[in-house]
């Protein structure tokens, strides 16, 4: 027997065989009780019952033998269905009709004709048919379930392939954009360089200490993006500044995906003209559900090198994390992001 297909039917065995071999001799008539004695009896219903374990078994063994040599189809299941039932009813005929002949010559019944034989046989293949369609539907709803159980497992494999491939982006976004500041720099500012690429070391390592994680602390994604606005400070002086208001200290024990708030912060830098006069100020502020990062809108004319990342990252991200969305709000003055905290 198949093993994916196999199940206990134990009980149903032990049950519905004995049951159809007290069932089929009474109700077609092909017994007289009173014609035989105690011992007669208790050896007649035990060669109805073997009748029936025959009968039984071979329908279920003849199902698993089709089941297994033919691919199910939906555009074959019926013809299968119907020689599945033909091959069950022709194997239940020809083998009742062979053991009841039998059993009509070494009876003391006088029939006089074969009405009771006929009569047991069609029960038998009418038990024959119930039989394998109880089975069928059985073993349909277990590959359904098998189906959807490899569905499940399926889209879980793909959300994290999808999360891997998204985590990943990160670290060419970051690097792309951290070594064109230090190349700037490295010609303008030389002792500035050397500072921001020892903060940059430190921003690096949360990175990579992170980076296998879908969450992280809501405190130490704060600390983090403190750190990230310090290397663009060295940058851009006076041209930026950054707010951070926690309203809730509890919050700061909730879950982020690791560097979501730098990723909106980046977003901020790239999308806005700024300078010493027009400074860009990024407000962060954290309450009991959302992390959010606001910035007045001020466009740049022309727009800042990207790897197109950005904000559709963080979305899938969220999604394929916590299945929620970032919310996103542009009234054209503000521009506002809040990212759902995820409280455990």
């Amino acid at each position: 027997m198949d093993k994916k297909n196999a199940f206990d039917d134990r009980m149903i065995r032990l049950i519905g065989i004995p049951a159809l071999g007290l069932l089929i001799p009474n109700l077609s008539g092909i017994i007289t009780n009173g014609l035989y004695t105690y011992p007669e009896l208790i050896a007649s219903y035990a060669f109805f019952t073997l009748v029936s374990f025959l009968v039984w078994q071979g329908n279920v063994w003849l199902m698993h033998y089709i089941r297994k040599r033919y691919t199910w189809s939906f555009r074959q299941y019926h013809k299968i269905i119907i020689s599945l039932f033909f091959v069950n009813i022709v194997y239940s005929g020809a083998l009742a009709g062979l053991l009841l002949n039998c059993w009509k010559t070494l009876s003391r019944e006088a029939h006089v004709h074969n009405g009771p034989l006929i009569s047991a046989t069609l029960i038998i293949i009418i038990a024959a048919c119930f039989i394998t369609n109880i089975y069928e539907i059985i073993f349909l709803n277990r590959e359904r379930e098998d189906s959807r159980s490899r569905v499940e497992q399926l889209n879980i494999a793909k959300a994290q392939a999808e999360l891997e491939a998204l985590k990943n982006q990160i670290d060419p976004h970051f690097i792309f954009n951290s070594l064109n500041t230090l190349s700037f720099l490295i010609t303008r500012d030389p002792q500035n360089a050397r500072l921001y690429n020892d903060t940059l070391a430190k921003v690096y390592r949360y990175i990579l200490s992170n980076k296998e994680k879908d969450l992280v602390l809501l405190k130490e994604e704060v600390e983090f993006i403190s750190n990230y606005f310090y290397l663009l400070k060295i940058r851009f002086g006076d041209a930026i500044s950054m707010i951070i208001e926690i309203t809730d200290l509890s919050s700061e024990d909730f879950l982020i995906p690791p560097i979501s708030m730098q990723a909106l912060v980046e977003n901020a830098i790239k999308h806005n003209e700024f300078n010493e006069k027009t400074p860009l100020t990024i407000n962060v502020s954290v309450s009991s559900n959302y992390a959010i990062v606001k910035n007045i809108i001020n466009l740049r004319t022309y727009a800042a090198p990207t790897s197109r990342i950005g904000l559709g990252n963080l979305d899938n991200r969220y999604k394929l994390i916590t299945k929620r969305n970032i919310i996103i709000e542009n009234n054209f003055k503000t521009f506002t992001v809040k990212l759902p905290i995820i409280k455990f």
